[in-house]
């Protein structure tokens, strides 16, 4: 019954971010599921290739229950500079796509500060 609570519900700490993690209109970035194994990886966790909000729902309650919280921060905010960097050699490559390259770039790096802020607040609120 206990992994099935985990499946479900969020530590409270997260559910701001699991929003802009998942949803390219927020974040410019479309996080695979090879995306989130990989932050996985970074925090301990051997994990199989499943539903992206599963992974991510699985990887937030580990960092959430083994105090990992800016780890788990900061492998997504690798994760968003290096998308942000791809989208800025596009951009360079690919002048007319430039426009909508930038727009994604602007969300990518939004989306880190707000990872950012998160990393320096207080896990119990």
């Amino acid at each position: 019954m206990k992994q099935k609570h985990h499946d479900n519900v969020l530590p409270p700490a997260y559910e701001g971010v699991e929003r802009h993690l998942m949803a390219v209109f927020y974040s410019g970035v479309y996080v695979t599921n090879a995306d989130i194994v990989k932050v996985g990886k970074s925090l301990g966790l051997d994990l199989p290739m499943k539903d992206r909000m599963a992974l991510l729902k699985q990887i937030m309650h580990h960092a959430y229950e083994n105090n990992m919280k800016a780890q788990m921060m900061q492998g997504f905010i690798q994760l968003l500079q290096e998308r942000a960097k791809t989208y800025q050699t596009l951009a360079q490559n690919f002048p007319a796509a430039a426009p909508l390259m930038q727009q994604w770039i602007q969300k990518a790096r939004s989306t880190t500060l707000l990872l950012q802020r998160e990393m320096r607040s207080n896990p119990y609120e």
